[in-house]
């Protein structure tokens, strides 16, 4: 009999455990999704409407803006990127002199942005633009920490003939940084810090929100965007395309007339579009970011991105990397340029990691991204095609750079601002993939891709990196301390200059 009564009590102390666990269970999962939800409601999310006019080379838009003030500040004003003011005038371009007849190859035409109203929180809000070349919208508002509120825009955006980051070509409409993005705010002082845009690598810097857009376009023609696209029935000879981003800091869209489009996927099941009407061109462009994708997923991890388009594009000065977005130039895609056209793609799948999901200052630490995008696409190309094929690329085009001379003491970590186009590939690309390699043989390869992977998980909450966790990532992957090491490297690789070098390895 006490043994049925210390049974049953014993079952009753279970039942009550097992409840109190499924309670307990229940609210630690209802804490975790208000902890997820309360992150992702923290970013901005921006709704765009956007109409291609093709025979006014414009484009009409509507943008809805939802802004957190994740400061400590009550704001009286947020500060937006117009960058495309930039083509208003001609003193305002960020190109050099000898590029500008090549970038505008149809001439000159004054372009940019038609701003016809602005509203905060419903009400007409007070706004204008700010900079010599009126590269800043300040719109009046007042958001207290930890609240937000919600701009709205109607504008058009008018482009030219070109080949910038924004205008219409022979192959494309491309657009990358065109809508109202609000710059990053010092939490402390209230400035907002803004960067002008540079021709030679990434500047835009801002914080990441959710983008949802939808895109007319005329019949027939295609689209890339940053994020997931899916085209909508045809109606009165127009097309729609909706697109849907989140958590990203460059959203990016072109679409052209002329592209046939191709599929592959990675091991994994990233699928990688090819956007060219160059016959043959596609499939070399999925085999080898696919190959790219599957070799870094065995170094870092799961891609950033789930879907990632190459688009051949009429821009002229090389390639540009958005996320999950390429624009290949045209020149890159005949038969006679494969091996160049591998490294652009090889680089562009690196800085899907490292720049775009772990995030750097884009212009103070742009080496961060560019020259350890540049050596990966290089330990790409010799996981590929093995050593021998590693170093000819390394003594055919570091080398050089190597030997030549800069003038103005740039280093490797110098802000991009100070670089044109030229300078920037010999001393961040080139000298930079060199210091990688001289910390490769110095802490061994297994040793260095551990670095580089726990690097970029370090970026995994969004906040901008910094050398200083870059040197932390390389000493927890070794057990070793770098700094001195990477510090010496960075400013006395130019040493090489005065050194004879038949071979470099």
């Amino acid at each position: 009999m006490r043994n049925k009564k210390l049974i049953r009590i014993i079952a009753i102390v279970l039942a009550v455990l097992l409840v109190g666990g499924v309670v307990v269970g229940a609210l630690f999962s209802a804490l975790a999704e208000q902890s997820v939800g309360a992150q992702i409601s923290e970013r901005h999310q921006c709704e765009l409407k956007m109409e291609y006019l093709d025979g006014q080379q414009a484009l009409h838009i509507t943008q809805r803006l939802d802004y957190f003030n994740g400061g400590s500040r009550r704001l009286a004003a947020v500060v937006f990127y117009a960058a495309g003011n930039m083509f208003r005038r001609e003193s305002a371009l960020m190109y050099a002199s000898d590029d500008l007849q090549t970038v505008f190859f149809a001439g000159y035409v004054p372009a940019g942005i038609d701003l016809r109203s602005v509203r905060c929180d419903g009400e007409p809000a007070d706004y204008g633009f700010q900079g010599e070349d009126e590269l800043y919208l300040r719109v009046d508002c007042g958001v207290a920490p930890g609240e937000r509120c919600t701009f709205e825009f109607d504008y058009y955006l008018l482009l030219m003939r070109c080949g910038a980051f924004q205008g219409v070509g022979d192959t494309d409409v491309r657009l990358s940084a065109f809508c109202f993005i609000p710059g990053i705010c010092d939490g402390q002082t209230g400035q907002f810090n803004m960067k002008r845009p540079l021709a030679h690598t990434r500047w835009l810097y801002c914080e990441a929100a959710d983008y949802r857009a939808e895109v007319t376009l005329p019949r027939g023609w295609m689209l890339c965007a940053t994020g997931e696209a899916e085209r909508t029935p045809e109606e009165n000879g127009r097309e729609t395309w909706r697109v849907a981003a989140d958590d990203v800091r460059d959203f990016a869209v072109s679409f052209g007339r002329r592209w046939r489009s191709a599929e592959g996927e990675s091991a994994s099941g990233v699928r990688v579009r090819a956007l060219t009407n160059v016959r043959g061109a596609a499939k070399r462009m999925l085999d080898i970011a696919v190959r790219a994708v599957d070799q870094c997923e065995a170094w870092f991890g799961p891609l950033p991105v789930r879907e990632m388009d190459l688009a051949q594009s009429d821009y002229p000065l090389g390639e540009q990397v958005f996320t999950g977005v390429v624009w290949l130039s045209g020149d890159l895609l005949s038969g006679r340029r494969a091996d160049a056209l591998a490294q652009r793609i090889r680089y562009a799948v690196a800085q899907q990691y490292f720049g775009l999901s772990a995030c750097v200052e884009p212009s103070a630490d742009a080496w961060l991204s560019d020259a350890v995008s540049e050596y990966v696409a290089c330990l790409l190309l010799e996981a590929e095609a093995g050593r021998e094929a590693f170093l000819a690329y390394v003594n055919r085009d570091w080398v050089s750079a190597l030997q030549q001379t800069v003038p103005g003491g740039l280093r490797i970590t110098s802000d991009a601002a100070l670089f044109d186009a030229d300078a920037y590939d010999l001393v961040v690309r080139q000298r930079g993939a060199v210091v990688l390699h001289e910390l490769r043989l110095a802490m061994g390869l297994d040793a260095l891709l551990e670095g580089l992977k726990r690097f970029h998980e370090m970026g995994a909450d969004g906040h901008t990196l910094t050398e200083k966790e870059f040197v932390q990532a390389l000493d927890e992957a070794s057990g070793e301390s770098w700094e001195a090491f990477l510090t010496d490297w960075l400013f006395n690789v130019g040493d090489y200059v005065q050194q004879d070098m038949d071979w470099y390895e």
